[in-house]
């Protein structure tokens, strides 16, 4: 039986079968092609929230190439990955514990295949990611970003409610975090191409006509977060424009001013399907206690420690309105309880920590979190996709970090040796020297 190793080409993915070094797809062309494929249909929705898009289909593809033909990730790249797993693993026993409880309801099991699918999303793309940064090969990630947005203005996505899709998105809080994964996206190119010198032209036009679009469909989603959130961005990317803060502006206005003439109506259509919303004292206490502190109420005893597990619709019928926490935190802790929010901070803290080495890291992290303080967003896409690139970049980041201060290191040491040369041959010409005349 023919064994199989992947050698990879930084410039060019191939996979080559080590026994007759016979290529198994040459260049690899179908792949790229699925991971723009795989860009491009992020934002589509075309069947209800929670279960599998059209998305799904090259994203199967490429975790199945990655995973029966891809060596494993550098050691570097998987100490992020690796931490997260404790927290998948506790996640998986916790439902399977009351799936086994409750036999009749699946959706225990559908969360942990949920939280599995993301995770191998994660790992997966870390890795894609890493090589193409590294190579300098980032032509698709563009093209793959310019295709979803063509798609969300062609794309009307599924709703049960009159007014509730949002372009291609079932609501418009999923087109206001689409909108945050572009800001990012395009901030995260923008400074990784200054640290590497410089870019070709074109994709610094690329930059500012994604961050522009992110801008124009938070405008049209009309999400308190994603207004909040991408403002924390353009905290760390309008003082960095200076000089070009017109070339910003020019791009964003024209785009703003099509939108309107093509589609008046749409931003008053979501005012007029959305329920009116004032920032009321006593109206913002009640929604904060409908959203997160009433979905807690199924808690007691020990589910504080282990937690409940993907919300069951028995547990529905037992208390009115329970469904997903509108808090990150908060519906892992529901789900899963102390030990298992213990496990995700621990992941999510040192994730923080190490992101510091990329430039704009701890913005991004900023913006994340406090979008998902009002939304739970951890069962996106977009997310763990934004996290793969977030995560490649802070290996190959270390990896220069380290290079670097061992380059200084290396140049110290010599420096120090050429002093001690210099100093023994001064002391051998002392000693040699003959004794000065006696008068």
């Amino acid at each position: 039986m023919l064994r199989t190793q992947e050698i990879v080409n930084p410039h060019r993915f191939q996979v080559l079968r080590d026994a007759r070094k016979v290529p198994v797809i040459k260049g690899l062309w179908l792949l790229e092609g699925m991971l723009i494929l795989t860009m491009g249909l992020l934002p589509v929705y075309m069947f209800p929230s929670g279960g599998p898009q059209l998305v799904d289909g090259p994203l199967l593809i490429l975790l199945t190439v990655h995973f029966l033909w891809r060596r494993g990730a550098p050691p570097g790249l998987r100490k992020n990955i690796t931490l997260l797993l404790p927290f998948i693993i506790w996640a998986a026993l916790v439902n399977l514990g009351y799936f086994l409880l409750h036999t009749s309801d699946y959706l225990p099991l559908l969360k942990s295949a949920e939280l599995f699918y993301t995770f191998m999303i994660f790992s997966a793309f870390s890795c894609w990611f890493r090589d193409v940064v590294k190579a300098k090969e980032i032509a698709f990630l563009y093209a793959g970003t310019f295709l979803s947005i063509i798609l969300i203005f062609m794309v009307k996505g599924y709703s049960e409610e009159v007014f509730r899709s949002a372009l291609s998105f079932n609501n418009p809080n999923q087109l206001g975090y689409y909108a945050l994964f572009l800001a990012c996206l395009a901030g995260l190119l923008m400074h990784w191409k200054e640290k590497e010198g410089g870019g070709k032209v074109i994709y610094f036009w690329c930059d500012f006509l994604i961050f522009s679009l992110a801008h124009l469909l938070m405008l049209l989603s009309l999400s308190r977060g994603a207004l909040a959130a991408i403002l924390l961005i353009d905290l760390w990317i309008l003082p960095r424009l200076t000089k070009k803060i017109t070339i910003f502006f020019l791009p964003l206005l024209t785009l703003s001013l099509i939108s309107a003439a093509w589609q008046p109506e749409i931003i008053q259509e979501k005012l007029a399907g959305r329920p009116g919303k004032s920032m009321e004292a006593g109206e913002v206490t009640q929604d904060l206690s409908q959203r997160v502190i009433h979905q807690l109420s199924i808690m007691e005893g020990f589910h504080y420690l282990i937690g409940r597990g993907g919300v069951s619709l028995t547990w529905k019928d037992k208390a009115d309105n329970i469904g997903e926490v509108h808090n990150i935190f908060g519906e892992v802790f529901r789900c899963y309880g102390l030990i298992g929010l213990g496990l995700f901070c621990v992941w999510l803290i040192l994730m923080v920590w190490r992101s510091r080495v990329v430039p704009g890291g701890l913005y991004i992290w900023a913006a994340l979190i406090l979008y998902n303080m009002s939304h739970y967003g951890l069962r996106f896409r977009s997310f763990w996709i934004l996290l793969a690139l977030l995560n490649a970049m802070i290996y190959l980041e270390s990896r220069r970090n380290n290079k670097n201060m061992e380059f200084v290191a290396n140049a110290r040491r010599r420096a120090i040796e050429e002093e001690m040369i210099k100093k023994r041959k001064l002391w051998a010409l002392t000693r040699s020297s003959p004794p000065a005349a006696k008068v």
